[in-house]
């Protein structure tokens, strides 16, 4: 009779617990899971995956336990995630514990490494149940309670379909820095004279406004009694330049005509003091003009048409208290279309301004330049031998050579030159690592900066640039490092670059404090963006300098975030024109979700 009692009490345990786990599964589409955010989104370099679950009342039995593993699933593979594990009011061991009665909630949170071709990656998850008095505490995966534990699989749920990658968008060239140049142009030139055009004009007007304000007539005047004085020079040379706005073709020739008048102003003082140095000489008046011809022989005269005056436009922004000062400079040294890199800088109206009035007047000009000894090599001349023979160039030529040079593959290839001639000179392996990285060269520019590093260890362009190749390379404390010790030692570069470890670790509140100072740039958009101040990023982007590919392509973003398909499209669609790489990108993007079933959609992204 016992026997059969406790038989009877044993049935009715096991039949109770099954029962239990029974009810779990059928009831399990009663359990909520909700992923924050959905989709899952990545946050340097990781994919975090993070939701919450609410069991309801009354479903979680007291002797049973839940295993949740969420794995994540792409074209590449799998990865299952950490797991959890629930139990029941009676059940001992690790785990979080849910009330029969009451039910309860759980939060869950895991990352893994972000591989390209993530962004279509799914996370499900299929819980498994067992009844059990304690947890099994050593299980890593579901198959270890299935098969040491009877477990019984629940249904599969999707926590998300695709992931946010939008994050990963920070620019991190950040602010470069390139050793000071200390090519000096005007080595040898004993005196200047610098006469001044209207826009678009050639016509010579010594009452005009910039020829008042620079006294150039008596400045002109001046080069006679300097012959006078000191006799002919060895060369004179005449350039035309013109402001760099406008039709290229129509500058050069502006230029050109420029420099012709100066020559014919010239002809005409050099024959003054040719008649006068022929007088003070006791030249019969017969042989005057033999006298001339013999003394010009002796004398070499130049004139070039320089075109658009790129070179001192980027000296005088420089100079300048401009505020987008940086931004205009970086256009021009990277922008090698001409005529978008001045769109680029029309772009921005009160900017433009600016240089309508501060800057352009002083480069429509024709210079007259004396030399009484050897003149420089003018920057065509050193480009070309930059080129073809770089051993004939002195270190500060070839530096300067580099750094007239707008290419910056070109830029390298100098920097390189000036490393292996000139092996002792910290500037020139500095700037070869500050342009390599520049183009994305990140473990040739941290070579050459261990090179420049150890010639000069506290230069602040070296530390602020080591900070950009450690940022690059993600060692986000060692970059910290550099950038604050670059900051001690007097650098502003690092200054900029500092936002960017905030941007990169999400702390996008702090970095926008910061980013504010640099008013319409990408990096202030991107965190305003992140902020969830979509319509302030919109107008970021809309005056930043460089209306680029990732420009338009942020900004189709904050517009899909909107719900504004019409600019949403036609700024996807500027982006993909200038960067064909991004119809890959914007097939896959979760931010375009609502849209891609949109027909106009698939026709912008269709990759061929």
């Amino acid at each position: 009779m016992r026997r059969s009692l406790f038989s009877l009490m044993l049935l009715s345990v096991l039949f109770v617990s099954c029962n239990g786990l029974s009810k779990m599964k059928t009831r399990s589409n009663q359990v909520r899971y909700q992923a924050n955010p959905n989709p899952v989104e990545t946050m340097d370099d990781k994919v975090v995956v993070k939701f919450t679950g609410q069991i309801p009342e009354k479903y979680f039995a007291k002797n049973c336990a839940v295993f949740l593993q969420p794995v994540f699933s792409w074209e590449g593979g799998a990865v299952p995630l950490e797991p959890l594990t629930l139990k029941g009011e009676n059940v001992g061991g690790d785990g979080t514990t849910i009330s029969y009665a009451k039910g309860g909630r759980f939060t869950y949170s895991d990352m893994l490494d972000y591989k390209p071709g993530m962004e279509t990656g799914r996370v499900t998850l299929t819980p498994v149940g067992y009844t059990a008095s304690s947890t099994n505490e050593v299980a890593r995966f579901s198959d270890d309670i299935l098969h040491n534990n009877k477990g019984v699989e629940f249904s599969t749920v999707l926590l998300s379909d695709g992931v946010n990658n939008t994050s990963s968008w920070v620019d991190i060239k950040g602010n470069i820095s390139i050793a000071p140049i200390n090519y000096n142009k005007t080595q040898g030139i004993v005196e200047t004279a610098d006469i001044y055009f209207l826009n678009g004009t050639s016509n010579l007007d010594w009452n005009f406004e910039m020829n008042r304000k620079f006294d150039s007539y008596n400045t002109f005047l001046n080069l006679k009694r300097i012959m006078l004085e000191q006799g002919l020079p060895k060369q004179i040379s005449i350039t035309g330049w013109a402001s760099p706005e406008g039709e290229e073709t129509n500058n050069v020739g502006v230029s050109k005509n420029r420099a012709d008048l100066a020559t014919a102003q010239l002809n005409k003082l050099l024959d003054e003091v040719l008649t006068i140095m022929a007088k003070r000489a006791k030249v019969k008046p017969q042989d005057i003009e033999y006298y001339k011809y013999q003394q010009l022989k002796k004398l070499i005269i130049t004139t070039r048409a320089a075109g658009e005056d790129w070179v001192h436009f980027v000296v005088m922004v420089e100079a300048s208290d401009i505020q987008d000062k940086h931004a205009i400079i970086n256009i021009v040294e990277t922008q090698q279309n001409v005529l978008k890199r001045e769109q680029m800088i029309r772009n921005m109206a009160e900017t433009y301004d600016e240089l309508n009035n501060e800057i352009f007047p002083n480069l429509r000009r024709a210079q007259i330049a004396l030399y009484y000894s050897e003149a420089r090599r003018t920057d065509a001349e050193l480009s070309r031998l930059a080129s073809l023979n770089p051993s004939k160039l002195s270190f500060d030529e070839l530096m300067y050579a580099a750094y007239i040079n707008y290419n910056y593959d070109t830029k390298l290839k100098y920097y390189k030159w000036a490393t292996e001639n000139h092996p002792a000179e910290w500037a020139a392996w500095n700037n070869a690592g500050a342009v390599a990285f520049y183009i994305d060269s990140i473990d040739e520019a941290e070579r050459y900066l261990n090179v420049a590093r150890d010639l000069n260890p506290h230069n602040p362009d070296i530390l602020n640039n080591t900070g950009l190749v450690c940022l690059a390379k993600k060692d986000y404390v060692l970059a910290k490092h550099y950038f604050e010790e670059a900051i001690r030692q007097g650098s502003t570069d690092a200054d900029a670059n500092i936002p960017i470890l905030n941007l990169k670790r999400g702390n996008y509140r702090e970095a926008q404090k910061v980013l504010k100072s640099s008013s319409c740039t990408y990096n202030l958009a991107f965190a305003q963006l992140m902020n969830d101040e979509t319509g302030t990023a919109i107008r970021t982007l809309d005056c930043c300098l460089d209306q680029n590919a990732d420009v338009n392509y942020l900004r189709a973003v904050a517009f899909a975030r909107l719900g504004d398909k019409t600019n949403c499209l036609k700024n996807l669609k500027a982006s993909i024109d200038e960067k064909y790489d991004y119809k890959r990108k914007a097939a896959v993007d979760t931010e375009f979700r609502e849209y891609w079933d949109d027909e106009e959609f698939k026709l912008i992204i269709k990759l061929w």
